[in-house]
């Protein structure tokens, strides 16, 4: 007989399925040694006191009969310890099962820690991409402000010499009015003065009035001609100035297109840069392009600006709140990284929304469009005080973010046409309402100084509307200009 094969003990199991089937064929596997070690001991004795007998007795029925006996066939029973072994086998194989059952149960564990390290990596890299893109699409906006100061500067140049272009253009039409005024009051007395110039006594003589008469008439034309010299002279030098005038109006009209020729090739160069930035940001990852969403649905669903501030202080509010509880749930499972992942996010919103506003800022007069201001904050109208500044531009100027910040919303809003909403951070946002043509996506990062659009080209009524908010509260831009 040979003697059975030992057991392969498998280590302990940390999953709860794995250890208890593992220990279940541990115990089969010792409850059934016990009683093999027992038979297989007492058969091993009993055959070695008989091993004797047993051939004398074979050999006797093999001489007497000379046939086998029933011990002898082939066919005779198996001894009683094969059940034994057969069931042994069977508690190793359960064993074998159980362990390769803890094998694989471990390989998962590890595929599963794999994915969730990879999607970590993953997710880490995805923000890094998108911080990496901010930081660029930052630097583009940051390179805009020189360019967009350059054309602020000329579009305001263009602006105040078209406002002395008009003073000049009244001057030469009040000079040209009164030189015509002037004349119509000389016209019908003009013969009568050249003729006294030329034939006074003789004119006076053919007069039919008497000589008393004649002589006061010749004083009081004397002192009329007197004042029609003085008059002639007022009209010379006006005629005169008018000269200078139009000489003047001549340069400044030719200054007026070099200036705008500047303007079109520093409009073009400021569109450009703020081209690379716009698509710049609109690449930089999903989570922006996600963000933008939810700030245009919040905006486009509101009814008026006061409940769009709303909406978006709400959203803003939210998502606070929600990167607070991920902190919270996440320090008590102490899962560092879960940890790190939402500081790091909640790190990345204060970033976007800009650094905030001085609360007595005393501002540095540097408007955010060109043109000139017709209507302060507080204003009284007909609606009650003004709740902002209104701009009146020239013709297709360049507007301006006055602060630094991402852009909340830009699009077309009710009666406010092409608007912007751009947040400053500590829940400061700026409004700019009246642009025609808009230079910025929602949710992209501009700097102070970087051009969010343009005014209509078309005409000279256009006009820009400011406001500032503090939450729900409108504030006095003027002292954050």
């Amino acid at each position: 007989m040979s003697t059975p094969r030992p057991f392969f003990y498998a280590t302990g199991p940390s999953a709860k399925t794995g250890g208890t089937l593992v220990g279940a064929a541990l115990l089969l596997g010792v409850g059934l040694l016990c009683p093999l070690q027992a038979v297989w001991g007492a058969e091993h004795t009993h055959h070695a006191r008989q091993a004797g007998a047993t051939s004398a007795h074979k050999k006797k029925h093999t001489s007497q009969q000379g046939t086998p006996t029933p011990d002898t066939l082939p066919n005779a029973r198996p001894p009683a310890h094969g059940k034994v072994g057969h069931s042994v086998l069977q508690a190793q194989a359960a064993v074998e099962a159980a362990r390769a059952q803890h094998l694989a149960m471990e390989q998962e564990k590890k595929r599963q820690a794999e994915a969730i390290e990879a999607s970590r990596l993953k997710n880490e890299a995805a923000q890094a991409a998108a911080m990496q893109a901010r930081n660029q699409a930052l630097a583009l906006s940051a390179a805009t402000v020189a360019a967009t100061s350059q054309l602020h500067d000329t579009e305001q140049h263009i602006s105040d010499l078209s406002e002395r272009i008009n003073a000049i253009r009244d001057e030469q039409r009040n000079l040209q009015n009164a030189l015509r005024t002037s004349a119509q009051a000389l016209a019908p007395i003009l013969p009568l003065a050249e003729r006294l110039s030329l034939y006074p006594s003789d004119t006076l003589l053919a007069a039919p009035v008497p000589q008393g008469e004649a002589v006061t008439g010749f004083l009081i034309l004397r002192g009329l001609s007197r004042q029609m010299e003085v008059q002639a002279q007022g009209m010379r030098t006006q005629q005169a100035r008018l000269s200078a005038v139009d000489a003047d109006l001549s340069a400044q009209y030719a200054t007026l297109a070099g200036l705008k020729q500047n303007q079109r090739q520093q409009r073009d160069t400021v569109r450009q840069q703020a081209a690379r930035a716009r698509i710049t940001q609109q690449q930089a990852s999903k989570l922006a392009q996600n963000t933008a969403q939810q700030l245009l649905a919040a905006t486009q669903r509101a009814s008026s600006l006061q409940d769009a501030i709303a909406r978006l202080d709400a959203l803003e509010d939210t998502a606070r709140a929600a990167l607070q509880r991920e902190i919270a749930a996440a320090e008590q499972a102490h899962q560092a990284e879960r940890v790190r992942a939402a500081r790091q996010q909640e790190a990345t919103l204060s970033q976007n929304q800009g650094p905030g506003l001085a609360e007595h800022s005393t501002g540095t007069g540097s408007q955010p469009v060109a043109g000139k201001l017709v209507s302060g904050w507080g204003v009284a109208s007909d609606s009650g005080p003004t709740t902002g500044m209104t701009y009146r531009t020239p013709p297709g100027a360049s507007v301006r973010a006055p602060c630094s910040g991402s852009v909340d919303f830009a699009g077309a809003f009710r009666s406010y046409g092409q608007m912007v909403i751009l947040n400053c951070g500590r829940h400061y946002r700026f409004v700019l309402a009246g642009l025609s043509e808009l230079g910025v996506d929602t949710a992209q990062s501009l700097t102070k100084g970087a051009p969010v659009g343009h005014m209509s080209a078309a005409g000279s009524s256009a006009t820009l509307f400011i406001q500032l908010r503090n939450g729900q509260k409108t504030v006095n831009p003027a002292p954050f200009l």
